[in-house]
């Protein structure tokens, strides 16, 4: 089979599109990623499906503008828009590998809606695959770190990882035969990283029988087990999760952290929905000092999420109104893409009149203490403090539109992906 052809094959089983339909390809330069985007440009082109790329340059390596910029040229020649998406929110502390990844992933996500796409794809390949196993098993992870990268992530916009079955020398090999120059990042050299340590031991593992094949064969078999697991944690879900506006509400037993794996596997998605983080799960120490405080009466904030214990044996799970306090989405009616407006990783807002008809200046923001502009907010039925952490549509200080608090104004406001899709698909 062609290379062509195994893309075609991978990225058909991935998503179905159709002529007019538009996705995006996330290039940072390197080898994958121009692979990645000149196999999807040559599909799309011949299937009538729109291509778009975007480079997210980090501001961290002086090399970034320059790589950043070969992309553009390479998309002018194949007539592909492109945009350098611009990162400056590193303020010096915590992670910074984890930080440029969630910036990452949310300008993408952002750059995706704004353009319409159906989807952002992004080129990790099975090296990247077999090098994940391997640091996951260092760290003893369990069945979901062990069955390594998804090739899908869902979320406002679906990530999708069609080089999965791809060998790096073999994207190279394709690059080389078709003229198409690449740039290599210094870093993935330096040894201060994870990653290129188990790369640098791939030789060595291999002689003990540990090769890149045993460790995609084992990222295979969690994935199978895997399966299973969310099978059981959707039906408890579909039994004992409440969808209540923005909010979960949860049967106290799924915070009885016990030996199964089922019901902090559901506690834990159910936190990463509510908080928008539905790609990370939050650490298993945390998780279970968290519930068991909540089960002795206490309440409890983890992620961003707040636990609180309610009548009737229930617990509700309710967005933090602090961690989306400054959070901002720009209305811009010349770009309003189809699907509308995505704001804290999981909601979008839509209005009812045609974008052309939109004052000047509107953004979206949490409602917090506008709430109390909004005579009909106890119909929702939500808590007070539930509502605070909704979206709403601000001119300067005057609220135009709470959509979950009654106050429509022309505006809508949906979850992009539900819970028990969330549950299943991350």
């Amino acid at each position: 089979m062609s290379l062509s052809a195994k893309f075609a094959a991978a990225l058909e089983k991935l998503i179905p599109l159709k002529s007019g339909d538009a996705i995006g390809v996330a290039v940072s330069g390197g080898g994958d990623s121009m692979a990645l985007l000149d196999l999807a440009e040559t599909w799309c082109r011949g299937r009538g499906v729109v291509v778009a790329s975007a480079t997210v340059d980090h501001g961290l390596r002086p090399e970034a503008a320059g790589e950043a910029g070969m992309v553009a040229a390479f998309c002018a020649s194949r007539k592909i828009p492109h945009d350098t998406l611009r990162w400056s929110g590193w303020d010096g502390k915590g992670n910074l590998q984890a930080a440029a990844r969630e910036a990452r992933r949310d300008l993408l996500a952002g750059w995706a809606v704004s353009k319409g796409l159906k989807a952002v794809l992004v080129g990790h390949t099975a090296d990247d695959q077999a090098e994940t196993v391997l640091m996951r098993l260092a760290r003893g992870s369990g069945v979901d770190g062990l069955a390594g990268i998804p090739n899908r992530m869902g979320g406002v916009i679906p990530f999708l990882r069609p080089l999965l079955g791809f060998g790096r020398a073999e994207l190279r090999d394709h690059l080389i035969a078709e003229g198409i120059a690449w740039a290599d990042d210094p870093s993935n050299d330096d040894d201060a990283f994870d990653r290129v340590r188990a790369r640098k031991m791939g030789g060595v593992l291999a002689d003990l029988g540990l090769t890149q094949e045993r460790l995609l064969q084992t990222a295979e078999h969690m994935r199978a087990a895997q399966k299973v697991l969310k099978a059981e944690a959707l039906r408890r879900a579909k039994l004992d999760v409440t969808t209540e506006g923005g909010d979960l509400v949860l049967a106290r037993s799924l915070l009885e952290l016990g030996d199964s794996d089922t019901e902090p596997r559901v506690l834990a998605a159910a936190i990463g929905w509510v908080g928008g983080e539905a790609v990370y799960k939050p650490r298993f120490a945390s998780l279970k000092d968290a519930a068991a405080a909540v089960l002795a009466g206490q309440t409890r904030t983890i992620g961003g999420v707040i636990l609180s214990p309610q009548a009737g044996g229930k617990v509700r799970l309710t967005r933090e109104a602090a961690a989306v306090t400054g959070l901002e989405t720009e209305i811009d009616p010349e770009t309003m893409p189809e699907t509308g407006y995505a704001w804290d990783g999981r909601w979008r807002l839509l209005p009812s009149t045609p974008r052309r008809h939109l004052p000047a200046g509107l953004k979206i923001r949490a409602l917090g203490t506008g709430v109390l502009s909004c005579p009909d907010w106890r119909a929702s039925g939500l808590p007070r403090a539930s509502l605070a952490a909704t979206p709403a549509i601000w001119s300067d200080n005057r609220l135009e539109s709470a959509p979950m608090a009654g106050f429509l104004n022309g505006w809508s406001a949906i979850i992009a992906q539900d819970f028990l899709s969330c549950l299943v698909t991350h």
